[in-house]
This record gives structure tokens, C-alpha cells and sequence, in this order.
């Protein structure tokens, strides 16, 4: 699974960039390798951006199955403890014969503190 982000904020750049699957028990992804973490908005243990300012953000996410598989998940954003949230998108992946992927992408416009992540409705530990 991969995550990114870009946002730029008076001349400083607040991006991440990171893989892996870890599905915590509240059944966020919080990827375990990061690539690029400018500006410390993406806490891998959590698996939550924190928007540092208001504005308008732009995220991608891509999942990839093994065949067979089916795998279900949602950008969404909201509180930090997730009781309050919107749900920004909702894929579903599936493919019979081979490993596939696909993504999902969306604008939003966070308040400042507030948080985006990647939800899995349904556990896909094994899928993945």
C-alpha cells in the first residue's frame, strides 16, 4: 500500500511518502516504511496525517491484492480518535487470475490538527 501526500505552506513543503501494510485493531493501515516524511505530518505509529495548517490537501492511495482477493478501504478524515469522521472515498479491488492493484485519490480540505487515513473496513491481512 502506498500513500501520498503534498502540501506546500509559504515556501515550506509538507509531504510523505510511504509502503507497507500494518492494519492496526481500530483498522487503519499505518505503513511501516516511510520514504519521505518532510514537515513530520505522518506519524507511521497511527497511520494518521495531522494537517499543520488549514487548506485544501490532495491524497492518493494505492492497494494491491493477491488473486482471488478482494479488498475493501476509505480515505477518510476527521478526529484524532476517528469517532468523528467522513469518508472521502470507498474502493473495492478484485481481481480472479492475477495480483492487481488499484487506487484512490480525492481533495480535502482539513481544519488545522485535523487527520486523514487510510480505513479498512473489513479485516484484509491476508489479502494483501
Amino acid at each position: 500500500m502506498k500513500l501520498q501526500y503534498r502540501y506546500y505552506i509559504q515556501g515550506h513543503v509538507v509531504a510523505f511518502n510511504d509502503h507497507g501494510f500494518n492494519e492496526l485493531s481500530n483498522c487503519v493501515n499505518a505503513s511501516p516504511t516511510l520514504i519521505v516524511n518532510e514537515g513530520n505530518a505522518y506519524n507511521p505509529n497511527t497511520g494518521h496525517f495531522t494537517a499543520p495548517v488549514d487548506g485544501i490537501s490532495y491524497f492518493t492511495a494505492q492497494i494491491c491484492c493477491k488473486p482471488g482477493y478482494d479488498a475493501y478501504f476509505n480515505l477518510e478524515n476527521g478526529s484524532e480518535n476517528i469517532c468523528v469522521s467522513a469518508r472521502l472515498t470507498a474502493t473495492e479491488q478484485l481481481e480472479y487470475n492475477y495480483n492487481s492493484c488499484t487506487f484512490a485519490s480525492c481533495s480535502v480540505k482539513p481544519t488545522i490538527h485535523g487527520h486523514v487515513w487510510v480505513l479498512f473496513p473489513v479485516n484484509t491481512q491476508q489479502h494483501l
